[in-house]
């Protein structure tokens, strides 16, 4: 069940706010209690994605911490279908660390991690596509793979799909959802989040 289904209600308290500094403020306040409990449920991995670097439009997970790990060991594991394997085996393939860089095989690990709900691998590669370096162009894909690892507690993705919105890359653009988004995200631990909302909702709260 996605983490935020609760708070459907508060996107309508965003919309309000932008025009009023008051409303604003009153909407996040109340938002910030009811997300935290849940924010819980993202589990240790989105712990480890704060301290980010950019890549392309987006923010890709962390390096991946040193593993005396054998390259034929990970390899193996992600090919019996290790969801971490596959994300950490697509990271490297994407980087060229250890191994030539190469973006189709990086993408087929991520699919492949996706495909077992692994929603780091979910922002992974909508980075990869939003930043035109895979073989799709649907931004709209994307908008709805950072989405699906939002709403599974996904820090990092909640900030790329607010950012996706309030530039209307993918979508069209939505400042209410855009901040709704971001406020999320500054929840999970994404502390540049309020720093980049819409400029009518920081006209608003000036």
């Amino acid at each position: 069940m996605p983490f935020l289904r609760p708070l459907a209600l508060l996107r309508r308290a965003f919309t309000a706010a932008l025009s009023c500094r008051a409303l604003w403020v009153m909407a996040f306040v109340v938002a910030l209690p009811l997300l935290s409990p849940p924010c819980g449920m993202a589990g240790p991995m989105a712990s480890q994605e704060n301290a980010m670097s950019s890549a392309g439009a987006g923010q890709t997970s962390p390096p991946l911490p040193p593993t005396n790990e054998p390259l034929a060991g990970l390899t193996a594991r992600a090919k019996s279908g290790d969801p971490r394997a596959q994300l950490q085996l697509g990271m490297l393939h994407e980087e060229g660390r250890g191994v030539p860089q190469d973006l189709r095989r990086a993408e087929a690990l991520y699919r492949q991690a996706i495909a077992k709900g692994d929603a780091n691998a979910m922002n992974q590669l909508a980075v990869l596509i939003d930043s035109g370096r895979s073989s799709s162009s649907d931004r709209g894909e994307a908008v709805r793979l950072f989405r699906k690892a939002a709403e599974k507690g996904n820090g990092l993705a909640a900030y790329n799909l607010g950012l996706m919105l309030r530039e209307g890359r993918g979508t069209r653009k939505d400042w209410p959802q855009a901040a709704y988004w971001l406020a999320c995200a500054d929840v999970l631990g994404e502390a540049r989040a309020m720093k980049d909302l819409p400029p009518r909702v920081t006209q608003a709260g000036s």
